[in-house]
């Protein structure tokens, strides 16, 4: 398992993160995201297109990145790499 927490240094809307998810979907791994609002935790696959389309994630937003499986690095990397550029 590889994990990676980070803040989010922009806001995402409903299809930044529909998008997300559907390119998470070309890794074999299991990904997931989570973070803490000031009244709730939220965890969602991020292969979840309805998980995802209700996330309230938003710049300052801290969230730690999980992966595991055969391809898990790579997902990590991937997903990192467009969660923190901002746009998907």
């Amino acid at each position: 398992m590889r994990t990676h927490e980070f803040t989010i240094h922009s806001d995402f809307d409903r299809d930044d993160l529909i998008a997300v998810s559907s390119q998470a979907s070309r890794f074999a791994s299991d990904i997931s995201l989570s973070f803490v609002t000031t009244d709730h935790e939220h965890r969602v696959d991020v292969k979840s297109l309805l998980g995802m389309a209700m996330l309230p994630i938003r710049h300052g937003s801290v969230v730690r990145l999980q992966t595991r499986g055969r391809d898990e690095l790579e997902a990590l990397e991937y997903i990192l790499d467009v969660l923190e550029k901002g746009h998907s």
